[in-house]
This record gives structure tokens, sequence and C-alpha cells, in this order.
């Protein structure tokens, strides 16, 4: 089982690099919703520079997508493709950096509720053209992915989100999950699947704080998701700083001997 943080508040990539070898993690997840960490600005020359120190400390490097104030449920024309051409510069750096996976949300789709009611009657009338929305995206994200595994993660997931990533999946395209344990989700949808998942995103959850949180210190109950486990996926503690991360580590080792 390999185990990585959440890269967020180290200065660049070789403070983060340092930071998983100092604290004992095969791997760091760099946030590309970082400014920091932007793939963009970076020459090839570079990007050698990283990856001849990653693999100098015996650290695999991964990445976290943008997906805060990106969607691929974007159905303008325009939108859609410099999405698509966003993800596969991203892809094509990430390539030359050898990462093994990048995780992405999907985000959200247009939802407008009536007085009176809590379903949503015009999500509910375009489902299907949200679904092939998404299927649509994610397949053009897949076409440039590269060596790189594409991961689906449970951000906001909803029946939607499972039907395009389920024909994605049974299509052989490409795709595989992530499953973050502290967000919602459905089991019997992930058992479905299991040979696909190749990231685990682990924190814990407290009245007090919310997500994010150091293992132990919540409500999550770890030991239900010990079936996902393997070595195939990745560990990945998703608390900040990485200290915490490094607690979370021992604290999830501790529970789950």
């Amino acid at each position: 089982m390999k185990t990585g943080y959440h890269a967020v508040y180290a200065k660049d990539y070789f403070r983060g690099i340092a930071d998983a070898k100092t604290h004992g993690f095969d791997f760091a997840q760099f946030e590309l919703g970082v400014p920091e960490y932007y793939l963009d600005g970076l020459s090839y020359a570079q990007l050698r520079e990283i990856k001849n120190y990653a693999e100098g400390n015996g650290v695999e490097l991964t990445f976290h997508a943008p997906g805060d104030n990106v969607s691929l449920f974007a159905d303008y024309a325009c939108v859609r493709k410099g999405n698509v051409e966003q993800f596969r510069r991203i892809l094509e750096k990430a390539n030359a950096l050898n990462a093994r996976h990048m995780t992405v949300h999907a985000g959200d789709t247009s939802a407008f509720k009536k007085s009176g009611g809590r379903g949503d009657d015009f999500l509910r009338a375009h489902a299907g053209y949200y679904e092939d929305v998404l299927y649509e995206n994610l397949l053009d994200v897949l076409a440039n992915a590269g060596d790189v595994l594409v991961c689906l993660e449970n951000y906001k997931f909803n029946e939607i989100i499972m039907r395009a990533a389920q024909r994605l999946i049974d299509e052989g395209r490409g795709l595989w999950l992530t499953l973050d344990v502290a967000k919602e989700h459905e089991i019997a949808f992930y058992r479905r699947n299991r040979h696909v998942i190749r990231e685990m995103h682990i924190h814990d959850i407290n009245p007090a704080f919310g997500s994010h949180q150091t293992v132990g210190t919540g409500n999550i109950d770890f030991t239900q998701f010990k079936e996902f486990t393997g070595p195939e996926v990745y560990m990945n503690f998703e608390v900040r700083p990485v200290e915490e991360a490094a607690k979370s580590k021992l604290a999830l080792e501790e529970l789950w001997r």
C-alpha cells in the first residue's frame, strides 16, 4: 500500500517532494488549483529538474486537477474547447513528469428548483443531456491522458455522474476512480467497480471544523473502507498541513491493525 499527501502549502515542487520524503510518504499529490504549482509556465528543462529530484528522493508524483472553478459539465462550445485544451496541456506535462495519476472532479450542473419543492424538475428533465455532456468531456480528457491514469473522484456524486462514469468504465475507455471516504458516496457503485479504483482520499470529519481533519478526530468509520485497499490503490491523506497528514497515516495504520 502506497501512501501520500495532498500538497497545498509547500512553496514549490521541490519543497513538496522534500516534505513527502521527510514524513515517510511514497508520493506527493500536487493540487493544480494552487498557482505555485501551475504547469503551464514550466519549461521542459524545469519539468526534467523536478522529475529528477522526485526520482532521486524516491517520491512519486500525482496530481489533483483544478476542480473548484472548473467543471466538466461545461456545455458552452467555447468553454468546453478551453477546458479540453487546458486538460491537454496539464496531461502533456504530467506525462513529462512521469506522474502516476491525476484525480478530477466532475463539477456541477445547472439547477433550478421550484418554490415549495425539494426536488429539481429542471435537472430531472435534463438529466440525459448533462450525462452526455459529462461523458463527452471526460472522453476528451481521456483521449489526452497518455500514461497518466485519470481518476474521477466522488465529489458531489449523483446519479448523473455515476451513469456517465459507468458508461465509460463498461466501454473500457480508461476511466479510473478515486474514492474519497469523507465525501458522499454510494458503496454499491464502488463495490461494482472495485477493479478500477486507483486512489483513496483519507481525512476525517468533525462537527467543529468539518472535513479534512486529522484521522481519529472525527466520526468517520475507516474500518468500512479497508475492503477497497490493495497494492494498486494509492492512499492519499488529504489533511493539511503535511505534519497532520503524517499523524493521520499513523492513526489509520493503528485503526486498521
